[in-house]
This record gives structure tokens, sequence and C-alpha cells, in this order.
């Protein structure tokens, strides 16, 4: 029997089975990796996608100062929008920001990005998204201070005023944006323990904005939350108070946590509760 959540249907990730999916009374996200033959089982129950953020090893960057670079990129995540047109229950595709700059070896194209070329690729993109009847968000990034640094990476939206700002910007109806609760609590890391809260709370200065929520726990308080931990959901300690006003969010919220079915009950139940 599905636990009753009250707010718009809760998604899951696509990996656990669409008769699970039905039997919990949730919708799904389609993965940036899938295809039309994996997507199509998931047809009465998706709600949004994530479009591709990569080729191959190379990070896409739709911000790359690299003209041929940045037009690969664009194509990339417009090629899944067009997939996406195949299952008219999708309504919102999320995207990631480019870098601002990439320096390891693996990245040998698209390395620089700027601002304003960012601004003008989201914009053709929410265009091209609204010609499909899809609406477009983007999710603050991850942030890689503190962790190994092997990328020697940096994105653009990570901080919340950025992340908000690109949107106000990009200036579109269908572009809204994506919050991503595991990559908020890796940005707090950037500050005191006693300021941790107050960061994770500036995430949600612009309510009106947010359309989509990647939601997981984290831990603003251990190291381990200077990675992209996904947490289960009441595992972490992101503070309870967080977790009460995403819920409330006017949005559609993804448990984004590579978790067992049993492991999704258990978030169901911890939401019910909050």
């Amino acid at each position: 029997m599905a636990i009753e959540i009250k707010r718009p249907p809760l998604s899951a990730m696509m990996h656990h089975p669409v008769h699970e999916i039905k039997r919990l009374g949730l919708t799904v996200e389609a993965s940036d990796t899938a295809g039309l033959t994996e997507m199509k089982p998931y047809a009465d129950v998706f709600a949004t996608a994530h479009a591709p953020y990569r080729k191959g090893s190379l990070l896409i960057n739709p911000a790359s100062t690299e003209e041929d670079f940045l037009e690969e990129s664009v194509r990339v995540i417009e090629d899944f929008i067009d997939i996406t047109t195949a299952f008219p229950k999708i309504i919102q595709v999320n995207l990631h920001f480019g870098c601002v700059q990439r320096l390891d070896p693996e990245q040998t194209r698209g390395r620089e990005g700027d601002y304003s070329l960012q601004i003008k690729a989201f914009q053709r993109i929410a265009d091209f998204a609204a010609e499909r009847d899809k609406e477009i968000v983007l999710e603050n990034s991850l942030d890689y201070r503190g962790m190994s640094d092997i990328h020697k990476l940096k994105l653009y939206g990570a901080n919340p005023e950025e992340w908000i700002k690109i949107c106000e910007d990009v200036n579109r109806p269908n572009l809204g944006l994506c919050l991503d609760t595991s990559h908020a609590c890796t940005y707090s890391h950037r500050f005191p323990e006693n300021e941790r809260k107050e960061v994770l709370f500036s995430f949600l200065q612009r309510p009106d904005l947010i359309r989509h929520v990647h939601w997981s726990d984290n831990y603003p308080y251990d190291v381990r939350g200077r990675s992209d931990s996904h947490e289960i959901l009441g595992r972490g300690d992101e503070p309870i108070e967080f977790h009460k006003t995403v819920k409330e969010l006017d949005a559609l919220i993804l448990l984004e946590t590579n978790c067992t079915v049993e492991e999704l009950e258990e978030q169901l139940g911890f939401i019910d509760k909050l």
C-alpha cells in the first residue's frame, strides 16, 4: 500500500521497477544516460528528465569559450529534449551548468567558460524546449572545495546567489530552478559550522523560482558532507527545519538516492512524519 504524500507526486530514480513505482504511487525522472528503449517501460510514470552532462569522457560545457564545443554541448542537450517529446508526461528537463574551468588532462576541450555565453546558451535551450512544450530547470552545482579535487573543476551555479541570478538573467517563462539539497550541503562546507544552516536556507530564498527538487540528505557538520553523498533522507544531519521547508515547496520533487525499494519506503515514511 502506497504511503500518501499530500504534495505533488514524488518521483524516484529510474532504476526502480515500474511495478514498485506504481505500487507506491510515485513518478519517475528519466536518467541522463537513458535512450528510447530504456525509457519506454516508464512512459506512464514519467514526470521529469535529466539531460546529459557528459559526452564520452568530456563534460559538456554550454558556457564554453570554444564555439564548436559550445555548439556540440547545446546539441547534446537539445537532442535529448527531442527524445523526451516521445513521452508527453515528461514536463520538465533538468540541466547542469557549464564549467567555469576544468583543468585536468581528461578534459581536452571546453576547459574554460564565459558567463554571458552560459546565459545565451540557456536562452537558446529554453526557447527550443518551449517549442516542444517542455520546462527547463537549472540544478545548483556541486561544490568541489575540500574534496580530492582531481578534476580541478569549478562550475557555474554552485553558490545560491549566482544560481538565482543566472535564472533571472536567462529570463524565460519556461525556465526555473532545480534545488539539489546534497549539492547545497557541499557548498555550505565553505563556511564555519555555525553558519552552515543559514547557508542551506539561502538556497530557499526564491521559492517562487524553484520548480524541481533533487532531494536527499547529506552531512553539513561532518567531513562526509564535502562529498555529494546523496544520503537516504533521515540518515544525514541536514536540519529537520530545512527538510520541512523543502517538502512544502510548490515543485516536482525527486528522491535522488541510489537506494533499494525498502530504502525508498523508509524515505517516504520520513517525509510523511515531517
